[in-house]
């Protein structure tokens, strides 16, 4: 006959000696749902329309915001004639035009992108790698070529995700990339120094590559794009990558990595691995699918950093092709983190609400241009930006 009692004693005699085990099981094979970022909640403080003429159509990768005694400016480059535009965005008028030339004296080549560093005095960045030193009525002053026999690359970029970061008389660029990404070895990678440093202390400006490489474990899990963003604090530089959680965070005294820091979004869980060259729209799907990092932005009003991304989405739910899809990505987020790069939270705006690499930081706030040409009211003849606000952050007005 059963003898539940005895049969219930043993039992527990039995579950003592193996509960240890059972939690090791439990502690190695119950994987806990990973901390998710709270939704950090915003306002658009305003909204503002600057009319452009029919001459005037805005290059959306180098927007520079500055400002003087005589109020707030935007410069933008205009693709349609080759010039930058600087907008008075208190007037919401063009202020002034900088004319470029491509051959001549005053010729800067191709031109990717600019930086503005005084009231008459401003940087283009130009492919084959070069800085050209321009006044405010496009003539230039100088120029300097931007030569890595070690890495031989052949780009050069002064755009919102790479600008040139300029501090007390030194210049930085970042160049992380390659001749032919799909022949390019980890050891390659490894031994790259995507940094260079401009002095002006001396008479003649001095070029240094900086001794900072790329982290070891990058391709750890396969090969993916070097692309990346920056930003600066102080001493402080913060190197974004767009297919990496984790940001560099480089010492312009010291001269080298002194950190990593990890800040992931909610809506990115992995990244797109190259796996040989593209195939028609494979890569650019699988781009989609995964969603990446963008534009790091410091704003030195509220001692924050946002980091814009695009969350992973399935190009078929759209209407839209793959390529115009990446190109102005549906789905646009940003993570705002404190000067420490603790993430205080993230925000995911609206279906298109933002025409993608068109932001900046201002005194009023963060500046978010909502003409998405997927947007209905999409319009050609105007910039349209909502200056956005973010709870917890401390505004003048």
């Amino acid at each position: 006959m059963f003898n539940f009692r005895e049969w219930n004693s043993f039992y527990v005699l039995r579950m003592k000696k193996y509960l240890p085990i059972l939690a090791v099981f439990l502690l190695f094979n119950c994987k806990s749902e990973p901390k998710k970022n709270r939704i950090i909640k915003s306002n658009v403080f305003k909204s503002i329309e600057i009319p452009i003429n029919e001459d005037f159509a805005p290059k959306k990768i180098r927007t520079q915001y500055f400002f003087s005694d005589s109020g707030q400016y935007l410069a933008i480059q205009n693709k349609v004639n080759f010039e930058i535009g600087i907008f008075n965005l208190d007037s919401k008028k063009l202020a002034h035009i900088i004319p470029l030339q491509k051959q001549g004296p005053n010729g800067v080549g191709l031109n990717n992108g600019f930086e503005i560093l005084s009231q008459d005095c401003v940087l283009i960045a130009s492919i084959p790698p070069r800085i050209h030193f321009l006044n405010f009525a496009g003539n230039k002053k100088s120029s300097l070529a931007i030569d890595d026999p070690e890495n031989k690359a052949n780009y050069l970029a002064a755009t919102n995700e790479t600008p040139l970061l300029f501090s007390e008389n030194s210049l930085y660029g970042i160049q992380p990339y390659f001749q032919d990404l799909y022949r390019t070895s980890e050891s390659d990678l490894k031994k790259s120094k995507p940094i260079f440093k401009l002095n002006f202390g001396g008479k003649i400006a001095k070029l240094n590559w900086l001794s900072i490489f790329r982290p070891e474990d990058e391709w750890e899990e396969g090969k993916k794009s070097p692309d990346v963003s920056w930003a600066h604090n102080g001493d402080t530089i913060i190197v974004s990558p767009q297919l990496d959680h984790k940001f560099w965070i480089v010492s312009k005294s010291q001269e080298k990595v002194i950190g990593y820091k990890t800040a992931k979004s909610n809506k990115i869980n992995g990244f797109r691995i190259i796996e040989g060259y593209p195939n028609g729209d494979e890569e650019i799907i699988k781009d989609l699918k995964n969603g990446r990092y963008e534009a790091l932005l410091y704003d030195s009003y509220r001692k924050v950093f946002y980091r814009f991304f695009y969350s992973e989405i399935d190009w078929e739910n759209y209407n839209l092709t793959p390529r115009q899809l990446l190109q102005n990505h549906s789905k646009v987020g940003v993570l705002v983190l404190n000067q420490d790069l603790e993430i205080m939270g993230e925000h995911h705006f609206g279906t298109n609400y933002v025409q993608t690499w068109n932001y900046f930081v201002g005194k009023k706030g963060l500046y978010i241009s909502t003409n998405n040409p997927n947007r209905d009211d999409f319009d050609e003849n105007f910039l349209k930006y909502d200056i956005i606000r973010f709870e917890g952050l401390n505004y003048e007005d």
